[in-house]
């Protein structure tokens, strides 16, 4: 009876020690796929501060903005510094060349604005600027105290940045849209009065270094942006002001277009594969940027260059006697409904001759590598 009790209980031990082997090998190779199947959270986070801004909210308000959160960029060269405002769409407020700023530095250096014109035979337009009453979708402006939203953003280290935002109208609903949408900031519709409104625009910006043939400098930041309309009708035809800011102390500007291609006298695609337009502090053209855009995708009948894009001009058609700081390419393109317009730009730090020889570069090979 020891015995077999005994063989019986050197079975059970042994069934168990079976059971119990198969159980941890099983976890064992469960844990094992999933440990392999498994990836590392991607890191997104980019190098973000505090940036002094001291700026009004809008011209009429009293209150003023002291700071925005900026994501921050540096070339792998390791000479330029690109700051992007969160606040304000996303926008490049800021471009340092070998420590030297080159932007105006206070609000959106390099921003995207669209304006749809409303031909109104309604006797408060008579005289007025057509401008005055246009539908102005834009990344970096305001209206009313709102701010484009920045919804969310995405960075490769300080190499390169996604981010998307909702585009406000800067146009303060003047064009009288059918389906107008109240604007919203940080949770709280707008108070003013008039109020702000928002736009059914979405815009895209990925931001990054390109590699410049003539090798001074050794990069240009690159915006590739998208634009989507999210509701289902047409945009009609939008001029969109791809703009720049520079310092007043900018004094010296320079183009390059085809001799007629302004706002009276449009150039066309064909005729003008890129258009470039530079602002410089010394009469040189050596310290400063310029904005360079290779016109092929648009493929558009109408674009040109604007030497003077000031917010005030926009609205009054007033020329200012000041120096002007404010310049754009201006291409006409429309927006269907529910669909997405993509393009390339770049902001190219250093000389005109540079930048000049680069646009022609871009235009010929369509986006450099």
């Amino acid at each position: 009876m020891r015995i077999g009790t005994y063989n019986n209980l050197t079975e059970t031990l042994l069934d168990l020690l079976r059971t119990n082997c198969f159980w941890v090998i099983f976890i064992f190779i469960v844990f094992a796929n999933i440990t392999v199947k498994c990836q590392q959270m991607p890191d997104v986070r980019g190098h973000t501060e505090e940036y002094p801004v001291n700026m009004v909210d809008y011209w009429q308000s009293r209150h003023s903005l002291k700071t925005v959160q900026v994501v921050v960029l540096r070339d792998p060269a390791g000479e330029q510094e690109a700051r992007f405002d969160l606040t304000h769409g996303a926008t490049l407020i800021s471009l340092r060349y070998h420590g030297h700023e080159l932007l105006y530095g206070h609000s959106a250096g390099a921003n995207i604005e669209m304006n749809t014109f409303r031909h109104g035979t309604e006797n408060d337009l008579k005289g007025l600027s057509p401008y005055w009453s246009a539908f102005r979708p834009s990344q970096g402006g305001t209206s009313m105290g709102i701010p484009s939203t920045t919804a969310g953003v995405a960075c490769h280290g300080e190499k390169s940045m996604r981010a998307f935002a909702m585009m406000v109208d800067a146009g303060v609903d003047n064009s009288f849209q059918s389906s107008p949408l109240l604007g919203v900031w940080k949770g709280k519709l707008s108070d003013s009065f008039p109020p702000g409104y928002s736009t059914p625009y979405t815009i895209e910006t990925d931001a990054s270094w390109t590699p410049n043939p003539n090798g001074e400098p050794k990069y240009y930041l690159q915006l590739h942006q998208e634009v989507v309309n999210v509701r289902p009708t047409d945009s009609g035809p939008m001029d969109w002001y791809l703009a720049g800011v520079a310092p007043w102390s900018f004094k010296y500007n320079t183009v390059y277009a085809p001799k007629n291609c302004s706002e009276k006298m449009p150039c066309t695609s064909a005729t003008a594969p890129v258009l470039m337009i530079g602002r410089y502090q010394d009469s040189k053209l050596t310290h400063g940027f310029a904005i360079v855009v290779p016109t092929k995708s648009w493929a558009t009948n109408r674009a040109y260059v604007l030497e003077n894009a000031e917010y005030v001009k926009l609205l009054y058609g007033a020329v200012w006697a000041a120096p002007r700081h404010t310049f754009a390419v201006v291409l006409s393109h429309p927006l269907n409904g529910l669909s997405a317009y993509s393009f390339d730009w770049y902001i190219c730090a250093g000389s005109w001759n540079h930048a000049r020889s680069f646009g022609k570069y871009s235009a010929s090979h369509n986006q450099p590598n």
